[in-house]
């Protein structure tokens, strides 16, 4: 009876070694699968923190430049819809000066910082974000958002450069150069007499840049919120 319980044994003994070794090759994958989770989470969060400070950083330069851009749509506003003799003949020396650093504020364009965006995408680390929704904003903001305003600001740059600058460099002889620091600095002032003897030049071209500026400006409140919400979502994850 031994002799014939021996094939029994050796059965559950094949089987018992079965499991352990499959026992271990389980434990073996799940501690794998564990390592490389955690290696991912590291990288995703790498990812993540370059992201948000690039993200912070072009929030605060399309705040400035949304600013810059708004005082000059508010002067355009002014020129466009107000009183020709109030501007032609009211105003000293100074205050043009000032209304024309202002309209020469549009020409200021916001650049967006997309290195970490090009290099993220151009190695695939995109697919390590589990967010599909930060995914999805991310997509919209680099490849949409910020691709739009720059064709707007092209336009843009185009008609300050050759409509309405000669007007103010040319015709009216007001010279100056743009600063980081106090946005205009008035090399050579605004003349009253050449103000007023092409101010109906000025206007029309203040009409024509006007849309084009008030566009680019609704853009810039857009990207505005587009970080804004990417920041918090990127900050969650973070947390998370």
């Amino acid at each position: 009876m031994a002799d014939d319980n021996k094939p029994l044994k050796y059965i559950r003994y094949a089987i018992g070694e079965i499991v352990l070794v499959v026992i271990g090759i389980l434990i073996a994958l799940s501690i794998n699968n564990w390592n490389e989770n955690r290696k991912s989470k590291i990288m995703a969060d790498e990812v993540y923190t370059n992201l948000l400070i690039s993200l912070e950083q072009d929030a605060i330069e399309a705040q400035r430049i949304k600013g810059l851009l708004t005082k000059s749509l508010e002067t355009h506003k002014k020129l466009i819809f107000g009183e020709a003799d109030t501007y032609a003949t009211e105003m000293n020396p100074h205050e043009l000066d000032t209304l024309i650093g202002d309209i020469l504020l549009g020409v200021w364009s916001f650049f967006p910082k997309t290195g970490v965006y090009d290099l993220i995408t151009s190695n695939n680390s995109l697919d390590l974000l589990q967010s599909k929704k930060i995914k999805s904003l991310l997509i919209n903001l680099y490849d949409f958002q910020y691709k739009r305003y720059e064709n707007v600001d092209a336009i843009l740059d185009n008609k300050y450069h050759y409509h309405l600058a000669p007007i103010i460099r040319k015709k009216m002889g007001f010279t100056g150069g743009l600063l980081a620091e106090t946005e205009f600095d008035k090399n050579i002032h605004m003349d009253p007499i050449l103000f007023h003897k092409h101010y109906n030049e000025l206007v029309a071209e203040c009409r024509d840049v006007y849309d084009v500026l008030f566009t680019g400006t609704q853009y810039l409140v857009k990207i505005e919120a587009s970080i804004h919400e990417l920041t918090q979502l990127i900050k969650e994850e973070l947390k998370n």
